[in-house]
């Protein structure tokens, strides 16, 4: 199969799978005449990188799965599995921060629109960590809550009450 073959079947561009060739992801594809000729093994292992970068694993943590492989130790299975298990806990520590960035910008989002006009009781129910990401206003709020001297917050379209 020619590289324009694989590149319509696997998703890829012609220049991803001569990349992936060239750092090492796929063993030198044989070649006739000059070109590429790939096996049906190499479509498979190319589905396999497909599949491992879906899971969000980088290149380098791939490359090192693979070389593995290829070595065929006695404890290859062992070594494989535990790059498997870095990246699983690495992704999921990912996953939690991007859910704590989802719940602050939720926060943020629903007092532009009105539907949180005391910003200190949303405040309560936001993560210690959050409130000291940095955003003046949830800081400034965050501390003057702690301190016993949270101002009233109201939505930007509100009149603020009167003194």
């Amino acid at each position: 199969m020619n590289i324009r073959e694989v590149a319509e079947r696997t998703g890829l561009t012609p220049d991803t799978l001569r990349w992936y060739e060239k750092i090492g992801l796929l063993a030198p594809v044989r070649k006739i005449g000059g070109r590429r000729d790939y096996s049906e093994r190499e479509v498979r292992w190319i589905g396999y990188i497909k599949c491992m970068r879906r899971a969000a694993l980088p290149v380098d943590a791939i490359l090192e799965y693979i070389r593995i492989y290829r070595k065929n130790a006695p404890d290859s299975k062992a070594k494989r599995r535990a790059i498997l298990v870095e990246q699983y806990e690495l992704l999921k520590k990912d996953l939690e921060e991007r859910q704590q960035a989802l719940d602050y910008l939720r926060l943020k989002i629903d007092w532009f629109d009105g539907r949180v006009t005391n910003l200190e009781d949303a405040l309560k129910s936001a993560p210690a960590d959050t409130l000291l990401s940095g955003d003046p206003e949830l800081a400034d709020e965050a501390h003057a809550r702690v301190a016993g001297v949270a101002p009233n917050i109201h939505h930007p379209n509100e009149k603020p009450p009167a003194p």
